[in-house]
C-alpha cells in the first residue's frame, strides 16, 4: 500500500473520531455540567484567573489549596482568558473535541513506532470509536485532556528514541505535565525510562526522567511553601476509604457504587491516614479472604470492565438527547464497541503480560505493556471505576492489535519455516507486521 493511500485511511479514521465527538458535544445536553468534580475544576480555574490563587474554595478571598491536580484547571483557565465568562465553556468543549481527534492520530503514530500499518490503524480505529473516549469530550472532567497529554508524551518518547537530548527533554516535560493532570501518573516516567533505558541511552534517559520530574517537583515546592486549606493527601485518604468496600456495597445494594453514603464511620473513616488504617485494618482482619479477593482479583476486573461504577454505562453524568440512543449510526458504533469490549480487553491483558516479559518485544511496546499493568495497580486502592483508566485506554487499544500481529507473524514464520527470511521481510516498509524488531534498529519513526 502506498504512503498516500495509508495517509488517506488514517485521515478517515481521525475524521470519524472528530465527527463522533462533535456529534456528542453538539447533541447531548448535560444538566448542571459544573457539579461535583467538574465544579471544583471550574472553581480552580475561576480563582486562578480572577484572584491569582489556585484554590477550590468559593469563599472570598480564596485560600490556596492543592486538593485538585492543576493540569486540567490550567486548561480551563486558559479557556476563561480566551473565551471570557460567556464563552469559555463552549470553547473548552470544542477544544476537547479537537484534542480527542488528535489523540486518535497520536495513538496511531505511537502504535506505528513499534507495529506495522494495519495493527496501528486498528488501534487508532478502536480509539476513534470508543464511547468512553467519545463522551469524555462532553464533560468538564480531566479524562479527555489527560488522555491527550499522556498519549502525546508517549509519542514524543517514541520520537526521542531516534533523536537527540532535546527531544528527550521535551518528551519528559510533557510526561511531567501529565503527572500534574493526574498525580497518580507519577509512576509513568519511571516505567518508560526503565523499559527504554538501553534504547534511549544514558544521556537521553536521564534527561527525560529529570524533565519529567520537574513539573511535579515545582508543584510540591509550591505546596510545601505555603499554608493550604485542603491538600491532595486529604482527597487521597477519602478516595481509598471509598474504594475499600467489597463489591462497592456496604449494606444496601441500591447504593452500589456509593457505599460510603450509608457507612456510619464515614467521613471520619477517610478523614486521616490514622483513621483509615484503624478502620480498614479492623475490617480486613474480620474477613481477610473477602478483602483479598476484592483487592487482588475483583478490582482489576472492575477497572477493565465496560460500565462505570459511578455513572450510567459509559456516561459519568446522565445526559439528555444522547446520540448513542437517538442516532442509528452512532448507536451502531457504540453497540460494536460494546460487543468488542471483552475480546479487546482480553487481548490487551494478554499483551500486557506477554510483551512485558517476551524477550524480543520492542522496547516501546514493553513500556506500553508496563504502563497498562502499573496503571491498573495504581488504581487498586481507590474506587475501581473504568473512568480512572481512561488515559490508558489508547494504550490498551495498541496492545490488542499488537497481540494479533504477533500471533499472525508467528504463524507465518512457522508456515514459511525460515525465521531469517521472515524477519527480513518484516523489515520491508510494505509489510504488515514489524514485531520482533528492536525499536533502536530504526533510525527514524516509520512513515504513515
Amino acid at each position: 500500500m502506498r504512503r498516500a493511500e495509508r495517509a488517506v485511511l488514517v485521515g478517515i479514521v481521525v475524521a470519524v473520531a472528530i465527527a463522533l465527538r462533535w456529534g456528542f458535544v453538539a447533541m447531548a445536553h448535560v444538566p448542571n455540567p459544573l457539579r461535583v468534580d467538574a465544579g471544583e475544576y471550574a472553581q480552580c480555574a475561576y480563582n486562578l484567573v480572577e484572584h491569582g490563587v489556585y484554590s477550590t474554595s468559593t469563599q472570598l478571598p480564596p485560600l490556596p489549596d492543592s486538593f485538585r491536580s492543576p493540569g486540567y484547571p490550567l486548561l480551563l483557565a486558559l479557556c476563561r482568558v480566551v473565551g471570557g465568562t460567556s464563552h469559555w465553556m463552549s470553547l473548552a468543549l470544542w477544544l476537547q473535541v479537537a484534542l480527542g481527534g488528535l489523540t486518535v492520530l497520536l495513538c496511531y503514530r505511537l502504535a506505528r513506532a513499534c507495529l506495522g500499518f494495519l495493527p496501528a490503524l486498528s488501534a487508532a480505529l478502536l480509539c476513534a470509536l470508543s464511547p468512553h473516549l467519545v463522551v469524555s469530550s462532553g464533560y468538564f472532567l480531566t479524562e479527555c485532556w489527560t488522555t491527550f497529554v499522556l498519549t502525546t508524551g508517549l509519542w514524543l518518547v517514541s520520537v526521542a528514541t531516534a533523536r537527540g537530548v532535546l527531544h528527550a527533554a521535551l518528551a519528559g516535560l510533557v510526561l511531567g505535565f501529565a503527572v500534574l493532570c493526574n498525580e497518580t501518573l507519577v509512576f509513568v516516567p519511571f516505567v518508560v525510562v526503565f523499559a527504554l533505558w538501553r534504547t534511549l541511552g544514558r544521556a537521553r534517559a536521564i534527561t527525560l526522567l529529570l524533565c519529567a520530574m520537574l513539573p511535579f517537583a515545582l508543584w510540591t515546592v509550591r505546596n510545601q511553601s505555603q499554608t493550604l486549606a485542603r491538600t491532595g493527601s486529604e482527597r487521597m485518604t477519602a478516595s481509598i476509604s471509598h474504594g475499600s468496600y467489597p463489591g462497592m456495597v456496604f449494606q444496601d445494594p441500591r447504593l452500589v457504587g456509593f457505599p460510603y453514603r450509608e457507612d456510619p464511620e464515614q467521613p471520619a473513616f477517610g478523614s486521616s491516614w490514622e483513621n483509615l488504617r484503624t478502620v480498614l485494618a479492623g475490617r480486613i482482619a474480620a474477613d481477610p479472604w473477602r478483602y483479598a479477593s476484592w483487592y487482588l482479583l475483583e478490582k482489576p476486573l472492575w477497572l477493565w470492565r465496560w460500565n462505570l461504577v459511578q455513572g450510567n454505562g459509559v456516561l459519568v453524568y446522565d445526559v439528555s438527547n444522547n446520540p448513542y440512543d437517538s442516532q442509528a449510526v452512532v448507536a451502531a458504533t457504540g453497540a460494536l464497541m460494546r460487543w468488542l469490549h471483552v475480546p479487546c480487553m482480553g487481548l490487551a491483558a494478554l499483551g500486557a503480560t506477554w510483551f512485558l516479559f517476551r524477550r524480543r518485544t520492542p522496547a516501546l511496546l514493553r513500556a506500553i505493556a508496563g504502563l497498562a499493568i502499573f496503571g491498573t495497580l495504581a488504581y487498586l486502592p481507590v474506587i475501581p471505576d473504568p473512568r480512572y483508566l481512561q488515559p490508558f485506554r489508547p494504550l490498551l487499544f495498541v496492545l490488542g492489535p499488537a497481540v494479533l500481529a504477533a500471533l499472525v507473524a508467528g504463524v507465518l514464520q512457522r508456515t514459511r519455516g525460515n525465521k531469517r527470511e521472515d524477519n527480513s521481510s518484516a523489515e520491508n516498509g510494505g509489510q504488515i507486521f514489524q514485531l520482533g524488531l528492536p525499536v533502536s534498529s530504526r533510525t527514524a519513526p516509520p512513515s504513515s
